[in-house]
């Protein structure tokens, strides 16, 4: 597959620089060393498919594009879908304004940054002014919470890659998605814990969850490798909680902290192992025992709901955990990215359909979508490309 090239050698460089100096649980700089992942795990023509089929993707993405320059999806999964679909195009090297997709990208990031308020939040029917609110409908409360974040992430990539050129994405746009997350990050928390983490955008008993926080941690890594100050303290009680959301008993992560409840899924596998690797700490036994958690659970039953609730009891969508858990497995490397990858990747390939989607998730993910799980299959096969920042290893 022929893409283009990214003339920004020097500025990955830095970001490679700054992103392997993570700071670590206890506030400590920690360079890990890491050995890069074998790309021996295909061969060239078994790469060469993966790329047919990341192409064959990002082609039915573009054929979903609104007019306003949106992804099609339900009006709550706005503007975060249509990020998701943006960062497709970026890990395979396409940036907005520039060469294939170049007008098109422009018009659907134009779109995301139509959303910012004046709190700096980026989210459908989030209210204008100065304050964010807390006070939403449940589905919405949810649904704020997950656009903003995801949101961010995508226009600091943008941000970064672009080396601050795009005039739709400025250093204020950047600053104000900041504030908003760390306005979430400094609520109440009657918990003692549930802090250090993020929640939904309206008030529940528990507040904080591993997904969520998940997306936090990669916005705001993405802003400090970006240049941007990105306050330590976050960070450090991020990761803090995400160990906490580790479970010695399962092996594994699990969505939120709440006794001994069972929730456990895939997608909070590859969120907990991520995390750790964001902050430096690819190598820590909890992610370690999960990726191997990761290997004996698989992905081998496609999009199948039934089969896996037969021996996992917590919602899992299929998408999402497939694209949390290449992320978080290329990051371990080694014998468990070589034992996972081919098989993973081949299993979605063989069930992308004619038109290049991947059908809608099995699970809570339904309502969002074709565009919203092909973004998150198309990420997972892109996870060896390593050129959206974040990441890095």
């Amino acid at each position: 597959m022929t893409r283009p090239i990214v003339c920004l050698t020097v500025l990955v460089f830095v970001f490679y620089c700054v992103a392997t100096l993570s700071v670590s649980a206890d506030g400590d700089i920690n360079q890990q060393p890491v050995s890069t992942p074998s790309r021996d795990v295909l061969t060239e023509q078994g790469w060469q498919r993966v790329d047919r089929s990341i192409e064959r993707g990002l082609a039915y993405l573009m054929s979903r594009q609104d007019a306003d320059g949106s992804f099609s999806t339900k009006e709550d999964g706005q503007p975060g879908v249509t990020s998701l679909c943006v960062m497709c195009f970026l890990a395979n090297g396409y940036l907005p304004g520039e060469g294939k997709y170049g007008d098109e990208l422009s018009k659907a990031v134009a779109f995301v940054c139509s959303h910012q308020t004046e709190s700096g939040v980026i989210a459908s029917g989030h209210p204008s002014g100065p304050k964010i609110s807390r006070d939403f409908p449940h589905q919405l409360g949810k649904s704020v919470a997950y656009n903003h974040a995801i949101s961010s992430l995508m226009l600091c990539e943008v941000y970064g890659m672009t080396g601050g050129s795009d005039e739709r994405v400025d250093q204020s746009v950047i600053e104000g998605c900041l504030d908003a997350s760390l306005e979430m990050y400094r609520w109440p928390k009657p918990r003692r814990l549930d802090r250090g983490g993020w929640r939904y955008a309206q008030k529940e008993d528990v507040d904080s969850d591993l997904s969520l926080t998940g997306w936090q941690i990669m916005f705001l890594r993405s802003a400090r490798n970006a240049g941007f100050d990105v306050p330590a303290k976050p960070i450090d009680e991020a990761i803090e909680y995400v160990l906490s959301c580790y479970r010695a008993d399962h092996g594994t992560f699990n969505y939120y902290i709440l006794g001994k409840g069972d929730r456990r899924s895939r997608g909070m596998a590859g969120a907990g192992i991520l995390a750790l690797a964001h902050a430096g700490l690819h190598h820590r036994k909890e992610a370690v025992s999960a990726g191997d958690w990761i290997l004996k659970t698989g992905f081998d039953h496609y999009n199948d709901q039934k089969t896996y609730e037969q021996t996992r009891p917590f919602n899992d969508c299929y998408h999402y955990g497939v694209f949390y858990c290449c992320q978080a497995m290329y990051q371990l490397g080694g014998h468990r990215w070589e034992a996972f990858f081919p098989k993973t990747s081949d299993v979605l390939i063989r069930n992308q359909r004619w038109n290049g989607s991947w059908a809608a998730c099995n699970s809570s993910g339904r309502p969002y979508g074709q565009c919203y799980s092909s973004a998150l299959s198309i990420l997972a096969l892109s996870s060896p490309n390593q050129l959206l920042p974040v990441f890095h290893r």
